[in-house]
């Protein structure tokens, strides 16, 4: 298969050989946004550290099964993403993935891609999408993924990953709308 241009592929290599400094390098790359993702996923940012430790021991332990048909930051959420579902089974906590991060000092996810007076607003319309829509919009435009790698991270095909996103933008903006006629 035809590889993808990706600076962490050699990195994970060096994982998969053994070498624990590198698994420190990909954690000091990329733990902070596997732990903004997970906190946004489990609603709560203790559980979301402790299951950070799991994701990178699963890392760890599964860098050689790594074919490459992603990137490896597409790869490594998709585990965190499996471990959160496992983590939410186990707590019996609904989906979530842009709870209001006011307890964590992670930043909370999209505030960088709008206005920060509109944060808040744009905060709580999200909290009215459906979950499928929310965690789509979530993996595009936070984490930065291409609708082909999140329509692969989520087990659906690419044309339901378009849809969602329409359907979440089309919402976002109705429910914007409506709130502020409420505010004005």
């Amino acid at each position: 298969m035809h590889e993808l241009p990706d600076p962490d592929r050699a990195l994970l290599k060096t994982v998969a050989e053994g070498d624990p400094r590198a698994l420190e390098t990909l954690y000091a790359r990329h733990g902070l946004r596997l732990l903004h993702y997970l906190a946004g996923q489990l609603n709560d940012p203790a559980l979301a550290e402790e299951v950070l430790q799991d994701v990178m021991l699963a890392i760890w332990q599964q860098a050689r099964r790594f074919r490459g048909d992603s990137r490896v930051t597409t790869w490594m959420l998709a585990i965190a993403r499996h471990h959160a579902i496992s983590a939410r089974r186990r707590q019996k906590t609904p989906l979530d993935p842009l709870h209001d991060h006011a307890a964590s000092s992670a930043p909370p996810p999209l505030d960088t891609l709008i206005r920060r007076d509109d944060c808040e607003t744009v905060r709580e319309a999200l909290h009215h999408l459906p979950d499928d829509q929310r965690e789509t919009l979530e993996l595009i435009f936070y984490h930065g993924l291409s609708g082909p790698e999140a329509a692969r991270m989520m087990g659906v095909a690419q044309g339901t990953i378009k849809s969602r996103l329409h359907r979440a933008k089309a919402s976002l903006q109705k429910l914007l709308s409506i709130e502020e006629i409420y505010d004005a």
